[in-house]
């Protein structure tokens, strides 16, 4: 355990030292002059950070969605928890301000996660195929309000579907802290639950004899993952798949343990997403940027695809 968490260490490190150090405006690190001083801690370090922990959460969530519903396919994108917390930002955005993004965020996604909760629950039992199918419908309706909302609003219809798109660039050490702290608090419950987590993997009557709460536990696990969803959509935007492809890469190589599978997301999470964002300062030319969401996506699509292909057999068994 020890030597896989020092090699995935390792390569975050590796990764965060890079995408500090290329960008338009390349950096160096070692013996920086003034101007790359400034543009290393005010706009390069906290995008850096901010991207690394957005990378986190959202594997969390994802790996969290994943356990609640007994699928490999849900995550915060495929649930309805991103686009949910999107449509609140979107809202307070055109409304309210920037101010009121995250707790507007915050509300649109618990109120979707109690729809979901809603819908999934039959006699206090939670069923994990009907929350997919409720997180699609709850997906759809909130994509649809956003796209309304975009046609109502002209002149900020811009801004709003590059904000919508995904990206960092509004990185703030204050932001960092906050995510940092509720990733921390999520984490450290996902390892204090990780034999009930691992007992949930395998079926609901086997996890119950062995004493596991299974519609508390899944109450939980769903606050926890809308909750990160929330706060990361509101901060960076709308960055899908992420939660999808990076638990699932770490149990087909082998990883299927709950106390090894939660850091090792973490690292894996933030790793790729700041290796997205780098990729996304870099490809074009010219000083722009490509949305690291639109990256994601592409990356997500193709994975699920694979999934769908390749898996199908084992897939139409989970269901």
């Amino acid at each position: 355990m020890r030597r896989h968490l020092f090699l995935f260490g390792l390569f975050f490190l590796l990764v965060f030292f890079l995408s500090l150090s290329h960008g338009a405006v390349p950096v160096d690190l070692f013996h920086p002059d003034e101007l790359s001083r400034r543009i290393l801690l005010e706009v390069r370090l906290p995008r850096v950070l901010l991207a690394a922990l957005s990378g986190a959460s959202l594997s969390l969530a994802g790996l969290y969605f994943q356990y609640v519903m007994q699928n490999p396919l849900a995550d915060s994108f495929t649930t309805g928890a991103s686009a949910s917390a999107a449509l609140g930002a979107v809202l307070a955005l055109l409304f309210f301000g920037e101010t009121w993004v995250l707790p507007s965020a915050l509300f649109l996604a618990f109120l979707g996660l109690v729809a979901v909760l809603r819908i999934a629950s039959l006699r206090g039992r939670l069923l994990p195929v009907t929350m997919l199918l409720a997180g699609i419908v709850v997906n759809t309706f909130a994509s649809a309000s956003i796209s309304l909302l975009k046609f109502l609003a002209q002149e900020s219809v811009a801004s709003l579907v590059f904000w919508l798109m995904g990206g960092f660039q509004n990185a703030t050490y204050l932001r960092c802290a906050g995510l940092a702290a509720i990733l921390f608090g999520a984490c450290f419950y996902g390892l204090y639950r990780a034999p009930a987590l691992d007992l949930t993997a395998f079926d609901d009557e086997t996890a119950r004899a062995s004493g596991v709460p299974l519609y508390r536990l899944r109450r939980e696990l769903l606050f926890l993952g809308a909750l990160l969803t929330a706060v990361t959509v509101s901060f960076s935007g709308i960055i899908g798949f992420v939660g999808l492809i990076v638990p699932h890469l770490l149990r087909l190589a082998g990883f299927l343990r709950a106390e090894m599978l939660l850091p090792l997301s973490l690292l894996f999470g933030a790793s790729f997403l700041v290796l997205a964002d780098l990729l996304s300062r870099v490809l074009l030319s010219q000083g722009q940027e490509l949305p690291v969401g639109v990256l994601t996506s592409a990356l997500g699509g193709l994975f699920f695809l694979y999934l769908l292909v390749k898996r199908r057999r084992e897939l139409y068994e989970l269901v």
